[in-house]
This record gives structure tokens, sequence and C-alpha cells, in this order.
């Protein structure tokens, strides 16, 4: 539960108290604020004081996860820029929630009648000094403010000096100029002779043309290795075309399915039901008293605490002694049921239990004797009563009754 203060600006020292994550009937609801400092920590509709009290405000409006309490200067006066604990209380539950909430500085009551403000006091103070009867003060009447000087004149009229003509900027040069790409393939050149003999000097016989068969062969097999080099690039070129091309349309439709089915919104979970909700439609199907005391029981399990004190409540109401002790055990404060959500009160659990124990319910009567036996506040203990029940419990066959007996040596 957590709880925020809204202040009414049309209406000084009047707010709204919106505490969310509240399951509670907005009927009867009442609050209780409590302080840190002095002794007297608890707010009234007198003031402060050292005993609990419980205030009911002006107005109560659910909304859709909460309660608005519509409080006035009797709150909002005392707490205004205090920091306290806020306790709300359910009849015939008790309190089913607390938290604390800071109290914002506002306007309070004493801001409706500015000539009750006397010498020194802030606008929008409190007026708590008239309230409980203190001496009249003195008003006091501050002098009207003088009136603001007059404007200074505008200064002559100045003809201001023409603009110089328009100079075209030069352009900057290019930051990049890229430079002519070399060719891909650069198709080789015919190489130029590696000797050229030149004509025979005169008195020579002219070279035979069979010396120059071993130049030209070497010079073919340089070329085929030059054209063997490019195929093999080339292959390797229409390879890496091929392997992309098939990843592009195989393998990459599969790889987008998968992602987006990761990135796809979850369906978002089904909202659970408020307990008051879940416990109204079951009993709304008339169950019987051995249906409500099983589902109650498993609520209990799946920690819905208060719908199962509701189911139990129910139960008991229908005059099933089984039902009436489950019932009872919310309130127990010796064998109190697992997260009760209600504060304990051993005089309703005696009643409840005492109605089981009537019929010779031995589970009912056993609690019973063992709440007579150790007692609680408002209860004193009373061993006669607690051995009669433990007995009546042990002639049934109730195994614990039996060691309780012995413990309490009951004669």
């Amino acid at each position: 539960m957590r709880a925020e203060v809204k202040p009414k600006p049309e209406l000084p020292g009047h707010a709204v108290l919106r505490v969310h994550d509240l399951d509670a009937a907005p009927s009867g609801l009442t609050i209780c604020i409590e302080r840190r400092q002095g002794p007297e920590k608890y707010l009234s509709d007198g003031g402060w004081q050292r005993s609990e009290s419980w205030l009911a405000p002006e107005r109560v409006e659910p909304f859709a996860g909460g309660v608005d309490f519509h409080v006035g200067p009797i709150v909002c006066d005392m707490v205004a820029g205090l920091t306290v604990r806020l306790s709300v209380r359910e009849p015939g539950v008790g309190n089913v929630g607390a938290t604390v909430v800071a109290w914002p500085t506002m306007q309070t009551s004493g801001a409706y009648d500015p000539d009750r403000m006397v010498a020194g006091d802030a606008a929008a103070g409190t007026d708590r000094g008239f309230a409980t009867g203190s001496a009249p003060t003195a008003v006091v009447r501050l002098p009207e403010p003088l009136p603001p000087p007059a404007p200074e004149p505008p200064p002559p009229f100045v003809v201001a000096e023409p603009p110089p003509p328009f100079q075209p900027v030069a352009e900057p040069p290019p930051l990049f100029q890229p430079a002519e790409p070399p060719p891909l393939f650069p198709f080789p050149q015919e190489p130029p002779p590696l000797f050229d003999p030149g004509p025979p000097p005169p008195g020579l016989p002219p070279p035979d043309p069979l010396d120059r068969i071993g130049g030209e062969a070497t010079q073919k097999k340089s070329s085929a290795g030059l054209w063997i080099g490019l195929a093999l690039v080339l292959l390797l070129l229409l390879g890496g075309i091929g392997a992309g091309a098939y990843w592009w349309f195989v393998l990459r439709p599969g790889d987008i399915t998968e992602a987006g089915n990761k990135n796809k919104p979850k369906t978002p979970e089904t909202i659970e039901k408020p307990e008051r909700v879940l416990a109204s439609e079951f009993l709304d199907t008339k169950p019987s008293a051995e249906a409500m005391v099983d589902k109650c029981r498993a609520l209990r399990q799946d920690g819905k605490q208060i719908a199962a004190f509701l189911v139990c409540r129910a139960a008991a109401d229908s005059g099933d002694p089984v039902g009436a002790a489950e019932y009872a055990g919310y309130f127990d404060p010796v064998n109190r049921a697992a997260n009760s959500p209600i504060d304990s009160d051993a005089v309703q659990a005696a009643q409840w239990y005492e109605k089981a124990a009537k019929v010779e319910l031995p589970l009912a009567m056993r609690r019973l004797g063992q709440l007579y036996a150790k007692g609680a506040n408002n209860f004193p203990a009373d061993k006669g009563k607690a051995c009669d029940w433990l007995k009546k419990a042990a002639d049934k066959g109730d195994a614990e009754a039996r060691k309780s007996l012995s413990e309490l040596q009951c004669t």
C-alpha cells in the first residue's frame, strides 16, 4: 500500500488523500495518523493525544486500484509539512494496510480571511491561536506602494550606416580530389625483345633464324602463366558471388523468421482478480458448508488470506462446526492461522470455538482448552476450564489433547 496527498487550491485546509493498492470496501473506513515527534503522537478531533485515535474522513470515494479520502482542516492544519504514518481500518476486519506519507506544505484554513493575520505572520498561516481562544491581536495595515517611476524617453533618431555592398565569397578548393582508379584487369602488354641483334656488320653472314626459337618459347610460357592466374581469380570471384547468393536467398529467410519469433511480443498474462471478487463469485454459487471449508483451506494455501477469511466467515455463519473452528483460528492468539490478515482477539476466538465444541468437535475442544490454559490480553487463563475441555477432546481420541493434559498436569 502507498499513499499521496493532493491539496485542493480552491479550498485551503482541504486535500485528497489518495491510497493506492488498497483492497477494502469504502463504506465505514477510518484512518489513524501517527507522528514521530513528542509523546502525543496520535491525531484526534481535538488535536494530538497520547492514545490511539481513528478519524472518519469527510468523504470516501473508490477508484480503480485504491480509495480517495477527502480530509479537511482537522487533518490538514495539523499535519501540513510533516511525514506521518497512515493506517486504514475496515469495520469487521481490522487493519487492512499501513504506510508512510509525506504531507506537502499547503495552504491551511487560515488563508480564508487575510484580516485575521497578525504581525509577522506569513500568508496562508494557520489560525490555531484564534481557535484556542487567545487574546485578540492588532491588525497591521501596510502602506500603499509608491507609483512606479516614469519611463525614460527614447533616444533621438540616428541614421544607421548602410551595409557594405555584396561581395561574393570565392569558392574554396575541394577538400578531396579522387584519383582515377587503376584498371581491374590490366591486359599484359607485349614485352620488348630481350636482345635486338640489329643488322649484321658488313662482311659477316646473317644470323641463323633457329637461334631465336628458345627466346620465343620462354615468352609464350610467361604469357600462359599470367592467363592461368587471371582465370583462377575469376573462378574465386564467381564462387564468392554464388555463396553470397545461396546465403541471401536460401539460408537468410530462416534466420529472419527465428529473429521475428524472438522479437514478437508475448501475450500479457491474465490480470488476477481481487481477493474480495474471488470470494464473492464463489459465494454467489450457493456452495455447501463443506465446500466452503474446503475452498477456505485452498485459498489459504494459495496465499489469498483475505478471500480465505471471507469464505471461512460465511461457513461459520452457516452454522457448520468445522467452519466455525477454522474461522476462530483467525482470531486465536495461541493456535493462530498462518498469515492471518486481522488482529488477534481471544474473546471472539473463544466464542466461535465454544459453538463448535458444543457439538463435540475434538479440534474445537482442544483449541479452546489450550486457549484457556495460556490466556491472552483481556482473556485471563483458567486452568479448570482448560482441563475440562482438554479431557473432553482426549476422550474423543485427540492425541494432542492428551499431550496438553500431561503438560498442564490436570488431576
